[in-house]
């Protein structure tokens, strides 16, 4: 038992050693104990300076409040090799490099300075080839491919990053036929750094050439097999081609079925002569609503909504729909798609509705159309077959009514080096077609040729030159439904005049001519990764007779931002005809 006068004593003791605690704390601080706080300064060109100030540990330690002056001397002597070494990866391989830290005051001061000095550029490059392909002559196509599209070339300044990724382009190109396997075996970059030059030296080994095996695919659950099977352009036994396989992967992704599609072979060596080729598919969902609104220069603002089905009564039959509402075109659009068949082939069966209001032109029609596709590559071809009703109305002029039973023959050709954001290759169509005279209130026959050529100039310009021409051969225009005719200008054709503004003039209107001819030539250089400035001549025109060809011509500049849907477009142009400016806004590429 505790007695009153201990009982008195035990919180005398408590405060007792309470104060001895602090008295010890005050007289022995413990070391780290948080009071030492520092910042860092970096002087360093821009593109040095934003990367220390990722990587360098002096900045990571830089709010711990655990870090003491030792620490500090020691991060500091780490940052001279984090900065050297990043010096390195940018071309500068003599770099002068200090570090100063200021202790006066309450907070010190680490003062980083990077002076980089020349940059080492290329001064060489050395691909070798080796394996079966340095033995096979139809790859010769293939090594020039491979040296033409080398990303770091002689005389540009030589980047670590830039170095690794132009060694995985190469290789990856080097894979993109029959050599399936191929890979840098071998790389080095000899640094001199009194020149200041790069000797690059590569040695691409190609492995056995590869053929096609089976095509398996996994994922399908809703649709038969066979969904999949026919649209495959490759046959066991076929050379590889991976842009067959891309091929493939875009018919897929085209039909709607699928939400995502993988595929690529087994490049195992041992199973060269019939590599598997794995295709791993998600279906999307059978049913989709789309709503949207939104504004062009060319018909104002514009309101739409789409329904599809890509499984109607489970019969693998796709139903798609459109409305379209704006200042100038209102149209409903009714399409049923059968499944494929065997070769990449399918039917088609569409219906429209449409009414215009452009240029004091006004029109309504029906049409009731059918198609027979099939795939060539990664273009379409359809023949056609459509009747037409039109109801034209010019000003105040009395109704004309036309119609017309057409048959045509459509077809896309495409070589580009990305589906989305191409820089090199080219997009094309044709179109032949026409009406004979007793299934139309006027006989004619058209043809309408359009194309764009991509080409990249340098690292950072991208040249794009495109095309159109088109003829009606008949009597005259009357009789002709205005969907066969001609009319241009606009955000996809001619800029710096209102869309479809350039024609036929009747009255107080601009009606479609039974000619059309148009070029553009565009110049794009990127400044960022994601953003450049465009100049652009435009020049072409609509008209009804003979070959004269009285261009419009309109000049200007624009922006450019790439995106996943491609790129956006924002020109101001000026128009000679007009003698006005116009502003323009366009999404994505013009087939």
């Amino acid at each position: 038992m505790n007695s009153p006068a201990s009982d008195c004593l035990t919180p005398v003791r408590i405060l007792a050693a309470v104060l001895a605690l602090l008295f010890a704390q005050a007289a022995f601080p413990q070391v780290g104990a948080p009071g030492l706080r520092y910042r860092v300064e970096i002087e360093a060109p821009r593109e040095l300076a934003g990367t220390l100030r990722k990587g360098l540990s002096l900045l990571r330690w830089q709010e711990d409040p655990t870090v003491t002056a030792e620490q500090l001397r020691r991060l500091a002597g780490e940052a001279l090799r984090e900065a050297r070494e990043v010096a390195a990866t940018e071309g500068y391989f003599s770099p002068q490099v200090d570090v100063r830290i200021d202790e006066t005051g309450p907070e010190w001061k680490v003062t980083l300075s990077v002076e980089p000095g020349l940059r080492t550029r290329v001064s060489e490059v050395e691909l070798r080839f080796s394996g079966p392909a340095a033995q096979d002559e139809e790859a010769r196509v293939l090594f020039k491919r491979v040296r033409d599209g080398w990303r770091l070339r002689s005389g540009e300044p030589f980047r670590q990053a830039e170095w690794d990724a132009a060694k995985r382009a190469a290789a990856r190109e080097a894979a993109s036929w029959r050599y399936a396997a191929a890979r840098v075996a071998d790389s080095r970059a000899t640094i001199d750094p009194e020149t200041r030059q790069a000797k690059l030296e590569v040695e691409l080994a190609s492995g056995p050439a590869f053929r096609f095996g089976p095509v398996r695919v996994t994922g399908l659950r809703r649709y038969p097999d066979a969904v999949a099977e026919n649209l495959s352009p490759i046959r066991p036994g076929d050379t590889y081609d991976r842009d067959q396989v891309l091929a493939y992967q875009r018919r897929l992704l085209e039909t709607g079925y699928f939400a995502s599609v993988q595929a690529d072979i087994d490049t195992h060596p041992l199973l060269a002569d019939a590599a598997p080729l794995r295709v791993a598919v998600i279906e999307a969902s059978s049913q989709h609503v789309e709503a949207g609104v939104g504004y062009t220069t060319d018909a104002g603002p514009r309101v739409e909504l789409r329904y599809s089905n890509q499984d109607v009564f489970d019969s693998a039959w796709r139903f798609r729909s459109g409305l379209r509402l704006d200042e100038k075109i209102q149209q409903l659009l009714l399409d049923f798609d059968s499944p494929p068949q065997p070769s990449a082939r399918w039917n088609s069966v569409f219906a429209r509705a449409r009414q215009t209001d452009i240029q004091n032109e006004f029109t309504r029609e029906l049409a009731l159309g059918a198609s027979h596709n099939l795939y060539d590559g990664l273009a379409p071809i359809a023949l056609i077959v459509s009747g037409h009703l039109e109801e034209q109305r010019v000003a105040a002029d009395v109704t004309d009514n036309r119609h017309a039973l057409y048959f045509g023959y459509r077809r896309s050709f495409r070589h580009t080096d990305d589906l989305l954001l191409p820089r090199a290759g080219y997009l094309g169509t044709v179109e032949l077609g026409g009406a004979p005279p007793e299934l139309a209130s006027r006989e004619f026959l058209r043809a309408v040729v359009g194309a764009s050529l991509l080409m990249p100039v340098g690292r950072s310009g991208d040249l794009l030159v495109r095309g159109q021409a088109g003829s009606v051969v008949a009597k005259t225009r009357e009789g002709i439904p205005s969907t066969f005719l001609f009319r241009t200008g606009g955000d996809q054709t001619v800029r710096g005049y209102a869309f479809e503004s350039l024609g036929v003039r009747q009255g107080d209107a601009i009606v479609g001519g039974r000619r059309l001819a148009l070029g553009a030539v565009e110049y794009t250089h990127w400044i960022r990764e994601g953003w450049g400035v465009a100049a652009f001549v435009d020049a072409g025109n609509a008209w009804d007779e003979g070959l004269s060809f009285d261009p419009a011509i309109g000049y200007g500049l624009g922006g450019r931002f790439r995106t996943p849907i491609g790129p956006i477009r924002a020109d101001l142009a000026y128009g000679e005809k007009t003698g006005e400016f116009r502003l323009h806004f366009s999404v994505g590429y013009t087939f």
